[in-house]
C-alpha cells in the first residue's frame, strides 16, 4: 500500500504509512456497480497530483477526468452516471470551498472528497457543514482514498436512481389534467368522493371517473400510495425552490459586485466630465441625456437585484411582503396605496406562494413606477374554491402592443404569465388610458392552499 501526496519521491515507491483524515459521515453501503460506468472528477492545480490520481483511478477501472481549475470543471457537462469529485482546497481563482457551494446547487448528486496539504480544522468543519463526504490531508494511503471513492460513487448511484424515480413521478403528475390535479389534491387530503364533488361542484360519478384516471396515470395501487406520491412531489418542489432561491441570491450578489458597481463608477466619472463641459457647448445636452439614461439604468438594476434577493421568509406572509413594496421602491408620497384582504386567510403551498409573491411584486412595480397613477390597490381574496390576487391602478394604462407582445428587452409581463401558467393559475391583464390597469391572478384552492395528508391513509 502506498502513501499518496508524499514529497519523498514518486508515489509508487512509497510504502504504507499513517494518514490524516477527517471523516464527515454519510457512509453508504456497497453494492454491485460496474466500475467502467463511473467517473471520478479531479480538480487540482498541481499537475503531478492530477497525473498520479489519474493513474490510480484508471487502475481501479473508473474513468478519470482531471481539471486544473474550478472554472474548467464547471465548463464540463454534468455526468449522468455515478460520479464523485476529488477536490483540492487551494485553487487559483475560485477555491475549493466556493466550488463546493456551486456543486451543491448545480450537481446535487455529486459527492465531494476534499484532498489538501494545508487544511485546518476550520476548513474541515466548513466542508462538513456543506456536505463533503471526506476531508483527507496529504499524505494519505491509497486504500483510504479508494475506499472513500467507492462509498462516494455508491452514494451518487443511489442519488441518480432516486432522481430517475422523481423524474418519472413528475412526468406522471404532468400528464394529469387541471381537473385531475384538483381531484388528486382533495383525495390525498382525506376527502371522500362525495365530499370532493361538493368542493368542486361536479357530480359524484364524475369525481370517480377523474379519481380512476388519477390512479391510473400516477400508477398508484392505493390511496395510501397516492398520498406518499403527493408528499414526495411536495418535498421535491420545496427543495427545488430552495435551490432556485439560493441561485437567485448568488446571481444577485454577482450582479451587484460586478455589473452594477461598474456602471456606478462609470456614471460618477461621466458626471465629473460633464461638469467640466461648458454650458454653451452643443455636447452638453447630449452628455446630460446619457448621464440620465445611466442613472435610470442603475436604479432599475438596483430594483432588479432587490427582487432577486427578496428572501423567502419575507414572502411567507403575502400581505406584509407585498405591502412593503411601496416603501422598498421609494415611491412618490402622493400615491394613495391601499391593501385589502377578503375571506379567511389560509396557509398557502410554499412553492405557489413564492410565485404569487413574484407576480404581485412585478404588478406593483409596474403600477408604482410606470403608470403615473394616483391610486394603487392591492387585494387578496381567500374564497372556498379559489384564491384571487388583484392589483389595480388609475394610471395611463399599458400600450396595447406592449400588452400583447411585451416590451423589447423586458420580461416582466411575459414572466408573470409564465409564472401563472407554471402554478396552474390564470392571469388576466386589462388596461386602458381611461381606466388604468388591472392585474388579476386566479388560482384554484386545491392548488393554492396547503393541505395536510391524513394520518391514517391505509
Amino acid at each position: 500500500m502506498r502513501r499518496f501526496g508524499s514529497n519523498d519521491g514518486p508515489p509508487p515507491q512509497v510504502r504504507g504509512s499513517k494518514m490524516s483524515a477527517i471523516t464527515l459521515g454519510h457512509e453508504v453501503g456497497s453494492s454491485a456497480m460496474a466500475p467502467g460506468e463511473s467517473i471520478v472528477f479531479v480538480v487540482d492545480d498541481d499537475v503531478s497530483v492530477r497525473e498520479s490520481l489519474e493513474l490510480l483511478i484508471q487502475n481501479e477501472g473508473w474513468k478519470p477526468k482531471t481539471f486544473a481549475s474550478a472554472q474548467e470543471f464547471l465548463d464540463c457537462p454534468r455526468a449522468l452516471v455515478p460520479n464523485c469529485l476529488l477536490l483540492d482546497l487551494s485553487l487559483p481563482g475560485m477555491n475549493g470551498l466556493d466550488l463546493q457551494k456551486r456543486v451543491a446547487i448545480d450537481r446535487t448528486d455529486m459527492p465531494i472528497i476534499f484532498i489538501t496539504g494545508s487544511g485546518d480544522v476550520r476548513d474541515s468543519v466548513q466542508a462538513m457543514k456543506a456536505g463533503a463526504t471526506e476531508f483527507l490531508t496529504k499524505p494519505f494511503n491509497d486504500e483510504v482514498l479508494l475506499t472513500a471513492i467507492r462509498q462516494a460513487l455508491e452514494r451518487s448511484r443511489l442519488a441518480l436512481a432516486q432522481e430517475a424515480e422523481m423524474r418519472e413521478l413528475r412526468d406522471c403528475y404532468a400528464s394529469l389534467t387541471p381537473r385531475e390535479r384538483e381531484v388528486m389534491a382533495l383525495v390525498v387530503s382525506g376527502l371522500l368522493n362525495k365530499q370532493v364533488d361538493g368542493e368542486l361542484g361536479i357530480i359524484e360519478i364524475t369525481v370517480k371517473a377523474h379519481r380512476d384516471q388519477v390512479m391510473q396515470k400516477m400508477k398508484a395501487n392505493s390511496v395510501a400510495d397516492l398520498v406518499k406520491m403527493a408528499e414526495r412531489l411536495r418535498h421535491s418542489a420545496a427543495t427545488t425552490e430552495n435551490v432556485r432561491l439560493d441561485e437567485r441570491t448568488r446571481i444577485a450578489q454577482e450582479l451587484h459586485d460586478t455589473l452594477l458597481q461598474t456602471f456606478l463608477s462609470a456614471a460618477m466619472q461621466l458626471g465629473v466630465a460633464v461638469e467640466a463641459v461648458p454650458e454653451e457647448s452643443p455636447m452638453k445636452p447630449r452628455l446630460d441625456r446619457v448621464l440620465q439614461i445611466m442613472s435610470r439604468g442603475i436604479e432599475e438594476g438596483r430594483t432588479t437585484i432587490r427582487g432577486l434577493r427578496s428572501s423567502d421568509s419575507a414572502a411567507r406572509n403575502l400581505v406584509i411582503a407585498l405591502s412593503g413594496v411601496e416603501q422598498e421602491l421609494s415611491c412618490r408620497p402622493d400615491i394613495d396605496f391601499r391593501v385589502n384582504v377578503a375571506g379567511q386567510q389560509q396557509p398557502l403551498n410554499p412553492v405557489i406562494q413564492q410565485e404569487i409573491y413574484r407576480i404581485g411584486r412585478e404588478a406593483l412595480l409596474n403600477a408604482f413606477c410606470h403608470s403615473r397613477a394616483k391610486h394603487v390597490e392591492f387585494q387578496l381574496e381567500y374564497a372556498d374554491r379559489e384564491l384571487q390576487m388583484r392589483v389595480r391602478d388609475d394610471g395611463i394604462g399599458i400600450d396595447t402592443q406592449v400588452l400583447r407582445d411585451g416590451r423589447e428587452g423586458h420580461w416582466g409581463l411575459a414572466g408573470m404569465q409564465e409564472r401563472a401558467a407554471r402554478i396552474g393559475g390564470l392571469l388576466k391583464i386589462s388596461s386602458s388610458p381611461s381606466n388604468g390597469t388591472e392585474v388579476l391572478l386566479t388560482i384554484p384552492s386545491s392548488v393554492a392552499f396547503q393541505f395536510s395528508a391524513p394520518q391514517n391513509s391505509a
